[in-house]
């Protein structure tokens, strides 16, 4: 009797510990919620909302050491997005900023002008749905559309792309293209779209905001525009912060008198340098370079991520449109090459576990050997931060400001995220802007609470995570409170996760998927076969 017991509680247990597994499986491999939210975005509300949204771009700031530009910002893509997105639901959409309407001008406010990009695939299904003539303007201007695989080596061993999740073995594509020119595609689709009717640009800068009497929200906007005379916006909708690191939203607050803790932005400093040298290729010369057939048409042919004891090293060879390659090398020493004859001494002095792929070498080589002088553009990464506006109480911050992309949280860039995260917090606003009662009239008190608080649910664990990992790098400069060995667990995590992905193809697919950001971190705890993912 007591056997007969205790087998059947022994069954039972047994079935309730399965249940629950293959609930918790499926809870996280499900699709994000950001994947639904894909399908409206684009779509127009039915009824738009008054008043003026304003899109706040760039700001002068002080210059940066090793940059070769007066000054930096990072975000006239993001204003372009958001601008784009706002069209679709206010009445009016103002977009301040002070270089976008010289297309073929240098852009001395941005750091990363000239510098590699990889782009991830969420961008580029945000922008299509965004732009349905997004992909013959990016053809028409030289750009490529590849395979979403940057072809990772993770100190020197591949870790694959889950080609084989994919009817034909067609990965989801992405964008081929240099920043510059990429930058250029999205003015021109934002002016030709229908809804340019209701964006007016105006080249300038924000100076400030004032607040309503009730603090409960932003009531006008300062402006000075490039002639120096300065206008004032009244009857705002929605300001949104879209001045990259300068992250003034914060200043604007403040001056204002909206109350803010005095632990709002936290930061760490990565000390990494990194050099892109971009070489002009014939069609002939491409043709004898020794880059293997499966990497041609990757976003990226080689990516080497150097183990983090070893440095924050990351090595890149990128063909990227019209005809031009882009070697990317890192360093957190000041000792990158300025000159075609320090890059092959540079490339051999790079540590690794196993040694750097021959024909990346070669390829560096023959470029070095046959080229025309290539462009240098040297950075030195500043520190990266994140503004907690999710932190402040709701009706402390008002009810009608945002802050999108760098603006909000800044990424160490050499991880290649920025793009996918500024579409994320697009679909975000979108989201939430769509799930507003249609009869509103204005911003619910609650607006710029929900936004921050869902935005930083999906983008939080791009800060800690890369954060973490640039902590095991001996040149790190950890954020106040922690130290380099803060994150420890959280490392030898990431060295058996790519450990396992280099060896397992179920592993390596998840983990693509998450780092593609269309699935969601979750899906790293629950080991399962890769074809339960829904292919996006």
């Amino acid at each position: 009797m007591g056997s007969s017991h205790s087998s059947i509680y022994l069954a039972s247990t047994a079935c309730v510990l399965l249940s629950s597994g293959i609930v918790w499986q499926k809870v996280c491999i499900s699709p994000p919620e950001w994947i639904e939210e894909l399908n409206t975005l684009g779509r127009p509300k039915k009824q738009k909302l008054p008043g003026t949204a304003v899109v706040c771009g760039g700001r002068y700031v002080a210059p940066v050491v090793d940059v070769p530009h007066p000054s930096i910002h990072y975000q006239s893509i993001a204003g372009t997005v958001v601008s784009r997105l706002l069209a679709d639901h206010f009445d009016r959409v103002i977009l301040v900023d002070p270089e976008l309407l010289d297309l073929e001008k240098p852009k001395t406010r941005i750091m990363q002008y000239n510098a590699t990009h990889a782009v991830l695939s969420l961008f580029t299904d945000g922008a299509r749905r965004l732009w349905p003539n997004f992909d013959a303007e990016l053809r028409a201007a030289g750009g490529r559309s590849v395979y979403a695989d940057i072809q990772l080596h993770y100190s020197g061993i591949a870790v694959p792309a889950p080609y084989r999740d994919y009817p034909g073995a067609r990965l989801p594509d992405t964008l081929g293209m240099r920043r510059s020119e990429t930058q250029k595609v999205l003015y021109g689709l934002l002016m030709q779209h229908p809804t340019a009717a209701n964006i007016t640009v105006w080249p300038g800068t924000v100076r400030g905001v004032e607040a309503s009497d009730n603090q409960s929200s932003i009531r006008s906007v300062t402006v000075r525009k490039l002639d120096g005379t300065q206008v004032v916006v009244h009857d705002i909708g929605l300001v949104v912060d879209c001045t990259g690191r300068t992250q003034a939203g914060i200043k604007w607050l403040e001056t204002a008198g909206f109350s803010l803790p005095d632990n709002l932005r936290s930061s760490y400093n990565p000390n990494i340098r990194y050099a892109t040298i971009c070489f002009s290729v014939s069609p002939e010369l491409e043709s004898r370079l020794p880059i293997p057939e499966f990497a041609i048409n990757s976003v990226c042919q080689y990516v080497h991520t150097q183990h983090f004891t070893y440095g924050l090293s990351v090595n890149v060879l990128m063909k990227t449109d019209n005809n031009t390659m882009q070697v990317m090398l890192t360093s957190s020493e000041d000792n990158l090459p300025r000159s075609v004859p320090e890059i092959l001494p540079f490339i051999s002095k790079i540590r690794t576990h196993a040694p750097l792929a021959s024909w990346f070498v070669k390829t560096v080589e023959i470029l070095c050997e046959n080229c025309d002088e290539p462009s240098f553009d040297n950075i030195k990464i500043p520190e990266q931060s994140y503004v907690r506006y999710h932190s402040v109480p709701t009706g402390d911050l008002p009810s009608n400001f945002i802050a999108v992309g760098d603006a909000h949280i800044q990424l160490n860039p050499v991880h290649a995220q920025g793009f996918a995260k500024l579409m994320l917090n697009a679909i975000t606003l979108n989201s939430v802007l769509h799930s507003l009662d249609p009869r509103v009239s204005i911003l619910p008190g609650d607006f710029s609470s929900r936004y921050f608080k869902k935005n930083d649910a999906r983008t939080k664990g791009l800060w800690e995570a890369t954060r973490l990992h640039d902590y095991g790098s001996p040149a790190c400069e950890p954020m106040a409170g922690e130290t380099r060995d803060t994150g420890r667990l959280a490392r030898w995590f990431t060295l058996k996760l790519f450990s396992a992905a280099s060896q397992h193809e179920e592993v390596a697919s998840v983990l693509w998927r998450v780092r593609n950001m269309i699935a969601a971190d979750t899906a790293l705890l629950a080991p399962t076969n890769a074809s339960s993912f829904v292919p996006v």
